[in-house]
């Protein structure tokens, strides 16, 4: 292969990148509308819509979504098992319930990360104030992974009901 065929190879690479990177804005225009706009349907790879899923749990006679149902129920965890430590409450509810991020973290563990504000319940009264620090919930619940709290919160005790 010589000089102008590798340049040549070159210059339909970056054609292909410029279409990619056109075909990838109008994608990213068309989230922020839709995002700006407030409607719940996100795409699906096939072309088809799909409702994002609102479902809300009834939990001590209030109605929650899921994550701000996992923020109440570590609290009243906490509340009814103090004085409570942090070691002793990533036991009860283990990392693996929620996946990568866990359901608590340490305040100085989670402050690391760029995305503490997004992925955390940091506001100072959702902050769990324990016998040797202080722990963030995690906000990050779905479909997924929600079950598996929800079993959990069965194993407590806690009477959590879908409506």
């Amino acid at each position: 292969m010589d000089f102008s065929d590798i340049l040549l190879e070159m210059q339909n690479r970056i054609i292909r990148l410029e279409r990619e990177m056109a075909d990838l804005r109008g994608e990213l225009e068309q989230l922020n509308r839709r995002l700006h706009a407030g409607e719940e349907n996100e795409p699906k790879k096939n072309g088809e819509k799909t409702k994002r899923d609102v479902s809300r749990y009834l939990f001590n006679g209030n109605v929650y979504l899921k994550n701000r149902l996992v923020l109440a129920v570590v609290q009243k965890y906490v509340k009814a098992h103090e004085p409570l430590t942090c070691n002793q409450l990533k036991h009860v509810f283990e990392k693996s319930l929620q996946g990568s991020i866990g359901v608590v973290e340490h305040v100085e563990v989670a402050v690391r990360r760029l995305d503490t504000a997004v992925r955390f319940f940091t506001k100072e009264e959702e902050v769990l104030h324990l016998a040797d620090g202080d722990m963030y919930v995690c906000s990050q619940w779905g479909i997924i992974n929600i079950p598996n709290f929800l079993a959990r919160a069965k194993q407590l005790g806690f009477n959590i009901e879908k409506i």
